[in-house]
């Protein structure tokens, strides 16, 4: 399985180069005006871009089909993916809580909006990545860009309810978000490995 992740990793060294200077910008934007909003959103995306992404390379390759062959479990496939885009994604939300030690934006609010992005990061993932499977990446894009919009109204949504509320239901509803996330990551998990010992290569 480290195999698996390290080709992905080397099929994808372009694009991730783009993804930390696209990340890279995006923090930058986020210091100077003060908004952590363009940072911690964009990091909810990176847990499921990279992955998916991934995936193409492999339709188009049958690496599957190449890899069940040479003795890789379906199990260990699906796991791989997960955890390539845990890789992604957690480094990319955890360097959103370097904003609480900028004074100006050091608060409670900021801290609740960053923890609700990354819950919802968690879900995006879950929720994608067992379509990918189910369908293939072509199939999904329609999913995945009605997902976008839907995780994109949420985020308003939940930035708009942390101004409004704040305090404590707020920091309930972000920690709540973030266990249903790693909660639904084992439920994902085995959805997506019985897609997998299901689907014929």
């Amino acid at each position: 399985m480290i195999g698996t992740i390290l080709k992905d990793l080397k099929n994808l060294k372009g694009q991730i180069a783009y993804y930390v200077l696209l990340f890279a910008v995006f923090f930058v934007v986020s210091a100077l005006s003060r908004n952590i909003y363009y940072s911690a959103g964009l990091s909810i995306f990176f847990g499921v871009l990279v992955p998916v992404t991934a995936l193409s390379y492999d339709e188009k390759d049958n690496w599957d089909k190449f890899a069940l062959a040479s003795g890789i479990s379906r199990r260990e496939l699906a796991l791989s993916r997960y955890i390539l885009g845990l890789a992604a994604f957690l480094p990319a939300w955890g360097l959103s809580f370097v904003f609480m030690a900028i004074p100006a934006l050091r608060s409670f609010e900021n801290l609740y909006v960053i923890i609700t992005y990354g819950g919802l990061g968690l879900i995006t993932m879950d929720c994608v990545l067992p379509v990918v499977y189910k369908i293939g990446v072509d199939k999904s894009r329609l999913f995945y860009i009605f997902l976008i919009l839907i995780v994109m109204l949420l985020s308003v949504g939940a930035a708009t309810l942390v101004e409004l509320i704040g305090g404590d239901p707020v920091a309930v509803i972000a920690y709540l978000l973030v266990g249903l996330g790693i909660v639904g990551l084992f439920v994902s998990l085995g959805i997506s490995v019985s897609v997998y010992r299901h689907k014929d290569f």
